[in-house]
């Protein structure tokens, strides 16, 4: 499962729609304290978060990982034009940074290097 955690509901049904045509389980949370909830569930593979959000925020989320030892794969996403890869490397959890907006086939690079495969689904012929 990969956690999608950004409060545009349009961005995270584009991922969640992009992601689940890869095969990947999707749980979405639309802010940080939503998205910790989810964070212990074993089958949880990555995260990719967004930043700027309202409540818990992402960098505060990546801290509280740390602080519990959460060692979670992450790929940072944010809308902020100024916002750079040198401030993500105080968390040793973030892989990758992407800003929006997001290039599908990139974001899909990212995943496949960074998360685990799921299983492969199989697939079924239908004939007409």
């Amino acid at each position: 499962m990969i956690l999608v955690v950004d409060d545009d509901p349009g961005c995270t049904e584009l991922l969640r729609e992009l992601l689940e045509n890869e095969g990947y389980e999707v749980r979405v949370a639309y802010d940080g304290a939503a998205a910790y909830r989810h964070l212990r569930d074993p089958n949880c593979r990555g995260m990719l978060l967004d930043i700027h959000m309202p409540g818990v925020n992402g960098a505060e989320l990546l801290m509280l990982m740390e602080a519990d030892g959460i060692p979670l794969p992450v790929i940072v996403l944010t809308g902020d034009p100024d916002f750079d890869e040198t401030e993500m490397r105080q968390f040793r959890n973030v892989r990758r940074l992407f800003h929006k907006p997001l290039y599908p086939e990139e974001v899909l690079a990212a995943v496949r290097q960074f998360f685990e495969r799921p299983p492969q689904r199989t697939r079924t012929k239908t004939g007409h």
